[in-house]
């Protein structure tokens, strides 16, 4: 699902769990009130070329409306959650999921009602939210799916914290075994060494 993203290089055990945009009736909100530029123009100069240039300035209106709205995208990983907002430049955020200390889901009477909303994400010592998934469908299965991701983590880090500190000894062991038959081999061939000269 990361090669839809080529702003988006995950780390190697890293993968994808959930992504989207905000809704494209966003682009109605500005649409729609733009079909007043017309209005205005033709009833301020009433003439054919008035009209086009005042529906050409709602196409407008409409066009940059979509272009912005489609170059939103959210991503939620096993170790982050993204979010990419850009035209012309790009600016992109990340949070670590272990950073995260809240998540929270808003909906107004329309996002109820339509099931869109806004997830957004709050970390320790940051004022309000440090990210939020915008105008998002199905906010829920989201807030979900960044919860359990949250909690995989908290877990994993405690399970690997205590795997590693295992692994380690093992680990360090298993290398000053090496060590000690490395030196034992080192001090056999001097010995023969030494008794041949």
């Amino acid at each position: 699902m990361a090669e839809q993203f080529s702003w988006l290089s995950l780390d190697v055990d890293e993968e994808v769990v959930w992504s989207g945009r905000p809704r494209l009736h966003v682009v109605l909100w500005l649409a729609v009130p733009a079909l007043s530029i017309p209005a205005l123009i033709v009833v301020v100069w009433p003439r054919l070329l008035s009209a086009l240039v005042g529906v050409s300035a709602w196409a407008a209106v409409t066009a940059l409306g979509y272009v912005y709205v489609t170059n939103i995208d959210y991503v939620v990983s096993t170790k982050y959650v993204y979010s990419k907002r850009g035209v012309l430049g790009r600016a992109v955020t990340q949070i670590g999921l272990h950073n995260i200390q809240d998540t929270t889901l808003s909906q107004g009477i329309f996002g109820t009602y339509s099931d869109y909303g806004t997830v957004s994400f709050s970390t320790a010592g940051g004022e309000g939210a440090a990210l939020a998934f915008s105008l998002v469908d199905d906010p829920s299965t989201v807030k979900s799916a960044v919860d359990r991701q949250i909690s995989s983590v908290r877990k994993g880090t405690t399970d690997g914290r205590e795997r590693s500190k295992a692994g380690g000894v093992d680990d360090l062991l298993s290398e000053l075994r090496a060590t000690r038959e490395a030196a034992q081999r080192i001090d056999q061939s001097l010995e023969h060494g030494g008794s041949r000269s």
